[in-house]
C-alpha cells in the first residue's frame, strides 16, 4: 500500500512539473529582433504582424527543436545585453558576424552580407569613378558610411578625381527614396536586400559592381548556450536536407546569399 501511494504522489508530481512555469518556460525560445529591416524582418504595413525571412526562418528552426518561439522586440544598442542577460535566448534580426564580437558572442552563419552599391536603373552609370565628386547615400547608422569614404579614396581621390560626398540617410528606406528621387547619385544598402526591393520596386534599381564588403548575418548566441546552438545547427542541417531553406530563401528573394552549409559556427 505504501509502495502504491509512493508511486501515486511521484506520478503526481511529475505531473505538476511538466506543468509548472519553469518546465513550459523551457519549451520557450526567446529571439530578440529589431523589425525594421525588410526582408529580413519588418512588421506588415497592413496587418501590423511580425513577417520577413528571418519570422519564418526562426519559427521553422524552433517548430525542428520542438519549441515555440517568443519574439522580443530589441533595439539594436541592446541586442546584445539582452542575450548576456538572459533576457532573451537568441539574435535573429540581420545581425552581421563580425570578429569584434566573438567574444561576446558565437555564431551560426545562416545568410551571406556585404555592402552593395545601387544606381537608378535608367541611369548611365557605369563604374565607380561615373560617381567621382556625386553624392552617395547609405544609412548612418551602419558602417556603410566608412566604406563609401574608402571607396572614394580608392577609385576617385587616389586617381585625381574629385572625392564622393556622403549623404547620411535616416534609414536604408530614406536611401532609397532619396535616389528615387534623383536627390543622390547612387546608394549603398546590404546585399541581402537588394533582390527584395528590386523586385517590390519593379527593377527601379541596378546594382553596380560587386559589393563593397564580404560578411554574414548569423544567429548568435551567449557563450553558455552550446547545447540550444548544437540544437539548432542540426535544425539548420534538417532545413537544408528537407528544401524547406531553399524555400524560404526564394519567397524572400534571397536565394543567392543561401548559406551552403549548416557549419561555421563562429570559434
Amino acid at each position: 500500500m505504501k509502495i502504491a501511494i509512493r508511486n501515486t504522489l511521484g506520478g503526481l508530481a511529475l505531473l505538476m512539473a511538466s506543468l509548472s512555469p519553469a518546465a513550459h518556460a523551457a519549451e520557450v525560445l526567446r529571439i530578440a529582433v529589431n523589425p525594421i529591416y525588410p526582408p529580413l524582418e519588418f512588421r506588415d504595413p497592413v496587418t501590423d504582424t511580425l513577417t520577413g525571412f528571418d519570422i519564418d526562418f526562426g519559427t521553422a528552426l524552433a517548430t525542428r527543436m520542438g519549441m515555440t518561439v517568443e519574439w522580443v522586440e530589441t533595439s539594436f544598442p541592446q541586442m546584445i545585453p539582452s542575450v548576456q542577460s538572459g533576457r532573451t535566448d537568441i539574435i535573429l534580426s540581420g545581425f552581421s558576424d563580425l570578429p569584434k564580437r566573438r567574444s561576446l558572442l558565437n555564431f551560426i552563419p545562416y545568410l551571406w552580407s556585404g555592402a552593395q552599391v545601387l544606381v537608378r536603373a535608367d541611369d548611365s552609370v557605369a563604374t565607380a569613378q561615373d560617381l567621382c565628386g556625386k553624392t552617395i547615400a547609405a544609412s548612418r547608422a551602419t558602417s556603410f558610411p566608412l566604406m563609401i569614404q574608402d571607396w572614394s579614396k580608392k577609385n576617385c581621390t587616389a586617381k585625381h578625381l574629385p572625392a564622393m560626398s556622403f549623404y547620411p540617410s535616416e534609414s536604408g528606406a530614406d536611401a532609397r527614396i532619396q535616389l528615387l528621387q534623383s536627390r543622390v547619385a547612387a546608394m549603398v544598402q546590404g546585399r541581402e536586400t537588394v533582390g527584395y526591393f528590386m523586385k517590390m520596386t519593379n527593377n527601379a534599381f541596378r546594382q553596380l559592381g560587386s559589393p563593397l564588403s564580404h560578411m554574414t548575418l548569423a544567429i548568435a548566441f551567449p557563450k553558455n548556450a552550446q547545447s540550444l546552438e548544437q540544437k539548432m545547427q542540426n535544425a539548420f542541417a534538417q532545413m537544408k536536407v528537407d528544401g524547406s531553406y531553399a524555400t524560404l530563401l526564394e519567397k524572400w528573394s534571397l536565394s543567392k546569399d543561401a548559406i551552403e552549409t549548416a557549419e561555421g559556427a563562429s570559434p
